[in-house]
């Protein structure tokens, strides 16, 4: 029982355990309205080397393990963000099961049943289960297996207290065990095909038993003005045929510009607000706090006391400064209002305002922290358990630490806490919203006095009004009618008070940069052509104007797109920048016989490197320059090497001492650390290269 509720905090493990409606406006008008990126097939979500998936199969899973969050963990499945992380697991989900399937029936694999059954049931489980359950992993899945397959799972929710585990439920952690299982497979059979030879294993031994110093002078790339080199358009294109395999695009993208204009509430707003706090100001005084929150107020009254230390800005200096019963004048609050509390909103409250008062209900000093042991008990056993752990025996009982002013506790358990004494025994029945639940436990220890304060918020959102929002749209329509074209728009935003800003967004984008949840301008973009300009959107308390000033296709990106012919500038340069440092400044040294001569030369300190190795890609206060590693090693010692020119430095060093470790060399034991090396790394390799070579056709923008 304790096991899954404690799973029921943390959804955040359901997106790892899981590894890897139709849009009815399309429906309504018709699909032959649609142009562009949504025509096509209309019915398939996605389609990998010509498996396709129908939006009936994919909103089946998807609505399989949204069930499967919502039950397990009591979050609410619709809230975009929760959503979106379901829509990419499913995705990445289909994704994975299709290119293993093909792999599997080219070299003749399988996952059978029985293996399934055995992992779920057997002596070696599977770390799917293990990630949910615990240490429980193995009576857990033997269990409920067990019981799923003769249709008595309600046996197993009513034994384990754990209503959440369905069928349903039951049927995605299968899923799970055999893709994981796949995997394992998969990685196994590429990494049996991976025989070290005696080679390698010497080259490994080696780099770990032999360490060199040197001494270096070095000059940064970053030192060397832009000015100074020239990157040609065959840098560019050399560099891009080098990497092309890094500028293959999975989704298609749009390049954009837009306008972001923020819906802030105006003075009018504001004062309509203070006037609200100031008429309610009496009763919040001098009425029951309780009633007066809970009918007007945006955060909930919470009644217990909290250490004074989790106070936070102003709310905290009021506390401080003042007795029980103070009551604070209406202020404004810019941000989360929950933040004063210390903690934090679900939702994005960065443009938010509020005016807020406090009143002071009460203070103590009182342990923030008590340990106690408990145990669960049922309405049978309950007294006979509370009268033996009185007379001392605590056998039966686990360790619990708990804070007084967490309010995740049933109130008049918090309150049952406080009231007992250190080295007292307690019995407590509540309900938990589904069955009565029985406690017996007995406080052994408890911290330090703090002060505490139980104070009461009442708070109220201030949000631009109907005429706010028809001044700011009217503002940004007059600009958009006079600036029709994206080039007037850029040209005209700064004099009218915009800012004109640039993005990528691809098929599976929910957000533009600060502009939350604007997927039908994300739309607009994938369904327009380079130069159209959107509507106005309202999206994420922003108005939106969106151009479409770039397409990037599926496939290789082209290097007619500016933005990346600027990326590919970018990463050219730090390469003619170290050649340009060698031929000049490197060059132009008069003494190159010591580094003293480079170092005076150039303006730069000698720095020492110890302890370096061949197997290092990286030289502490030098980065990754294995150019560097390879010229100290094939050296003398007593050498000056150099200019070298690295990933993002000249370097010029004098090599150092080589030490021998004595490290003793065990053929088998470095060929072991082959295969290990390539066990970790083939899954993974493997599954990115099956991806990169996949045609993968992502269409979820059609229906989500």
């Amino acid at each position: 029982m304790a096991v899954f509720q404690s799973i029921q905090k943390h959804p955040a493990l359901l997106l790892s355990v899981l590894g890897g409606g139709l849009v009815l406006m399309i429906i309504m008008f018709g699909f032959d309205d649609y142009n562009g990126f949504f025509q096509g097939d209309r019915d398939t979500v996605m389609d990998v080397n010509g498996k396709k998936v129908s939006y009936a199969q994919y909103e089946t899973e998807r609505q399989r393990q949204a069930d499967f969050f919502q039950s397990f963990y009591g979050q609410d499945v619709n809230k975009a963000e929760i959503s979106h992380q379901i829509n990419n697991q499913v995705y990445s989900q289909f994704v994975q099961d299709i290119l293993l399937d093909e792999q599997f029936k080219q070299v003749g694999l399988s996952v059978s049943d029985a293996e399934v059954n055995e992992l779920a049931q057997g002596s070696h489980i599977s770390p799917v289960l293990t990630q949910i359950f615990g240490q429980n992993a193995q009576t857990y899945g033997r269990t409920f297996a067990k019981l799923v397959s003769e249709n008595g799972f309600e046996e197993f929710q009513q034994q384990y207290n754990a209503p959440y585990m369905t069928l349903n439920n039951w049927l995605v952690i299968e899923h799970q065990i055999k893709s994981t299982r796949k995997a394992q497979k998969y990685g196994a059979l590429l990494a049996a095909a991976i025989q070290p030879n005696k080679l390698e294993a010497e080259d490994i031994f080696k780099g770990e038993n032999t360490d060199i110093a040197f001494s270096y002078v070095r000059k940064r790339a970053s030192e060397v003005a832009d000015s100074l080199v020239s990157v040609s358009n065959s840098d560019l294109k050399a560099y891009y045929e080098n990497h092309k395999e890094n500028f293959k695009q999975s989704q298609e993208s749009r390049e954009i510009a837009y306008i972001a204009v923020p819906l802030r509430p105006s003075e009018d707003d504001r004062n309509k607000i203070l006037g609200n706090l100031q008429n309610a100001l009496p009763e919040f005084t001098n009425g029951d706090v309780k009633e007066v929150v809970a009918a007007n107020s945006s955060v909930g009254y919470v009644d217990a006391f909290l250490n004074d230390n989790t106070f936070r800005g102003e709310l905290k200096e009021f506390v401080d400064g003042n007795a029980a019963g103070a009551v604070s004048e209406p202020k404004i609050y810019s941000g989360d209002i929950l933040s004063m509390l210390g903690e934090q909103s679900e939702n994005d409250e960065s443009l938010s305002e509020y005016y807020w008062m406090a009143r002071i209900v009460a203070k103590q000093t009182a342990p923030d922290s008590i340990k106690l042991v408990v145990a669960g008990a049922t309405k049978e056993n309950q007294d006979s358990l509370f009268a033996e752990v009185k007379k001392g025996s605590q056998d039966s009982l686990a360790q619990w630490t708990t804070s007084l002013s967490t309010v995740n506790f049933e109130a008049g358990l918090r309150e049952k806490i406080a009231s007992t004494k250190k080295g007292e025994t307690f019995k407590y029945t509540f309900n938990n919203g589904q069955q009565d639940v029985y406690l017996v436990a007995k406080v052994v220890d408890e911290t330090q006095k703090v002060a505490q304060s139980k104070v009461a918020i009442y708070a109220e959102k201030i949000n631009p009004s109907s005429k706010t929002r028809r001044i700011e749209y009217g503002r940004l329509n007059e600009f958009v009618i006079d600036n029709p074209t994206i080039q007037q728009m850029q040209d005209s935003a700064l004099a009218k008070g915009f800012r004109f800003l640039n993005a990528n967004v691809t098929t599976n984008s929910y957000n533009i940069n600060q502009v939350k949840e604007c997927r039908d301008a994300i739309r607009f973009v994938f369904d327009g052509k380079k130069g159209d300009v959107s509507e106005i959107f309202e999206d994420g308390g922003y108005l939106l104007v969106v151009g479409i000033t770039g397409e990037i296709e599926h496939g290789y990106a082209s290097l007619d797109n500016d933005n990346l012919t600027n990326y590919l500038r970018m990463q050219v340069m730090p390469e003619k920048k170290v050649a340009y440092l060698a031929k000049n400044d490197f060059a132009n040294v008069a003494d190159k016989s010591s580094l003293e001569g480079y170092s005076t030369a150039l303006g730069s300190g000698i720095q020492e490197a110890t302890r370096v190795n061949f197997n290092m890609n990286s030289i502490s206060g030098l980065g990754i320059e294995p150019k560097v590693i390879g010229e100290a090693f094939k050296n003398a010692e007593g050498s000056i090497v150099g200019p070298i020119e690295g990933n993002s430095n000249t370097v010029v060093i004098k090599v150092g001492a080589k030490t021998d470790k004595g490290l003793t060399y065990n053929e088998e034991e470095y060929k072991s650390k082959v295969t290990a090396n390539a066990y970790r790394n083939a899954a993974g390799l493997a599954n990115q290269q099956l991806s990169n070579a996949a045609d993968i056709q992502d269409n979820r923008i059609r229906f989500y």
